[in-house]
Formats: C-alpha cells, structure tokens, sequence
C-alpha cells in the first residue's frame, strides 16, 4: 500500500489494544497503509492523554482493556465527532451492554489487517 504524497497530511489513527503483540501488528499495518498511528495505548487514561495531545481522524478500539471497558474513550471521541470501530472478540451480546457501541462495525479478534487498513481508509 502506498504512503500519500509528502505535500499531503497524514491521516491519523488512535489504536487502543492492550495486548501488546496485537498492538504491534494493528500498528504496523496502519502505518503499511499510509497512516500515522497514536498510540498504540494500552489503557483509558493512556488514550485520552493521547487524544487531549493530539486530536485523531480516527480509532480503532479493543473493549476490554485489563479490568476496565474502553467505553470512557468511545463517549469522548463521539463527543468530538472522531469516527470509531472495535477490533475486540467481545460478543455482540455483551457489546450490546453499552448504548456507545450500538452499530459500531467490530472486526473482531483475529482482526484481518487488510481489512482494517481498507475500512480506516474508508471513514
């Protein structure tokens, strides 16, 4: 995938996974596919000390950070109109709990990267 032109800004992505190694890999494939990437942040906190420092165009989200949801971090990039998606294996009978997430597209966990790379793109 090419990066765009030099004269052209970057589209920026905010990722929050909190399993390393998946962190790595939905990073590494953002940036393979022309983005800048914040993060990855692997807490609520990290991601919105991340946000407050520099707004993003996008995210991609894991639910389930440790022992909190990310839902904190979804209310505030809805609140500042920065589309997001899920890339977590919680169910859709859980997601279902939380009003924030109703319709949001999840990728699910094994996330298809390419995939991913074309719907960041898309928004």
């Amino acid at each position: 995938m090419n990066a765009p032109p030099a004269d052209v800004e970057r589209r920026t992505v905010l990722v929050v996974e909190d399993e390393y190694l998946l962190a790595i890999e939905l990073k590494r494939a953002l940036v393979g596919g022309g983005f800048e990437v914040l993060g990855p942040a692997g807490s609520v906190n990290h991601a919105l000390d991340l946000v407050s420092k520099k707004r993003p165009h996008a995210a991609v989200l894991d639910v389930t950070l440790g022992s909190e949801t990310v839902s904190p971090v979804a209310l505030h990039l809805k609140s500042l109109g920065v589309p997001f998606i899920l890339a977590s294996a919680v169910s859709p009978r859980e997601l279902a709990r939380y009003p924030i997430f109703s319709g949001v597209l999840n990728l699910g966990k094994p996330t298809d990267l390419g995939h991913l790379v074309r719907v960041m793109q898309s928004l």
